[in-house]
């Protein structure tokens, strides 16, 4: 098999990615190639279907980061683009975050959020890591590796190979990286080639995939918490599952009310549902829902947070911020908030 015949945009791909053009003639990677082919022409194929709500964003977001585009596929080969994807080492999300390196990304997991599954934070997030690899390793294919195996893992095999070389590390034989992670790599390069084929050609077969994955066109509007994407899509008279396929990051469909304004992903065709009947509670009527009807004081002690202080006056930390007219969630200590409390609990606090 001729790869650079096959695929055209090998050399663009593999110098994106730092690798010599001269791997499309590796034996080892002729062989995976066409022994895989087909079946990853498939995952090709049902992967760009499911994503092509995210391929858009993502290139834009990676583009504009200053990041090759072709690290979407870094994304296909993680999660197949599977919005819900969780692999048996709890990795979880369209980039496959643990939850120890999504919290250094700055990424929220918890029951209540976990944005490993929303496709922009997710996005970011992987971006940011990526850039951080960088600056440890130099070498995009390197970075790569790193995510597969981990940063340690990589070092280890440098230090084994005596060498950062890409052919030396991606040896069968003397196995300096686990298996798992040079196949992710020929995987990785595979779809690349096969997408960037795929996206100019002028077969009837790859003219047909290019029209099944043209994007639904959607846009970002804000929400108030603590309401549901079942409610959301009544309003905008649309599917909630459709709805919910576009905002992942939201378990259950719930939108907490403790997140204040929030963002969601709407397609643009309902986006005048949207500006005709979306209406966020008034402050006065966020209170009558809950049932306030006084104002505290509060002095905020060294250590407190929004979060510790409403658990004790049975509030939210969003009703402080709003009570408050707070622009950061931040307390300085011995400053004094005001927390806004119903009739039943204020008597309580003065009851002795």
């Amino acid at each position: 098999m001729n790869i650079a015949q096959r695929f055209p945009s090998s050399s663009y791909v593999l110098k994106q990615f730092d690798i010599d053009p001269s791997y499309v003639h590796s034996p080892d990677f002729v062989e995976f190639v066409s022994k895989n082919e087909a079946k990853y022409r498939r995952f090709y194929e049902n992967s760009t279907k499911r994503g092509k709500e995210y391929i858009p964003l993502f290139k834009n977001l990676l583009s504009n980061g200053g990041l090759s585009h072709l690290f979407i596929y870094m994304s296909m080969t993680e999660s197949g683009f599977q919005s819900y994807a969780k692999s048996n080492k709890k990795a979880a999300g369209l980039w496959q975050f643990m939850a120890a390196t999504a919290r250094r990304f700055n990424l929220k997991v918890s029951k209540e959020r976990d944005e490993r599954y929303d496709p922009v934070a997710s996005t970011k997030a992987a971006m940011r890591y990526i850039q951080t690899l960088y600056r440890m390793f130099g070498k995009w294919y390197l970075v790569m590796m790193a995510y597969n195996c981990g940063e340690g893992r990589l070092q280890q095999a440098i230090r084994r190979a005596g060498s950062d070389d890409f052919s030396v590390l991606m040896d069968a034989r003397r196995k300096y990286l686990p298996a798992e992670t040079r196949t992710y790599l020929k995987k990785i390069l595979l779809l690349s080639m096969m997408g960037e084929k795929i996206h100019k050609s002028p077969k009837k077969e790859d003219i047909k995939i290019r029209d099944l994955i043209l994007p639904d066109t959607e846009v970002l509007v804000n929400v108030y918490g603590g309401t549901t994407l079942q409610k959301m899509a009544k309003l905008l008279r649309m599917n909630v599952g459709k709805l919910a396929r576009l905002n992942p990051q939201f378990a259950g469909g719930r939108i907490s009310g403790e997140m204040g304004m929030t963002q969601i992903f709407i397609p643009v065709d309902r986006l005048g549902y949207y500006r005709a009947f979306y209406r966020p509670p008034t402050l006065e009527e966020i209170y009558r829902q809950k049932g306030y009807s006084r104002l505290v004081a509060h002095i905020v002690r060294k250590g407190e947070t929004l979060r510790t202080i409403a658990a004790n006056y049975h509030t939210t930390p969003l009703d402080l911020i709003i009570a408050n007219q707070l622009a950061s969630p931040r307390l300085v200590a011995n400053t004094v908030i005001m927390v806004p409390v119903t009739q039943k609990f204020y008597e309580s606090l003065h009851r002795y």
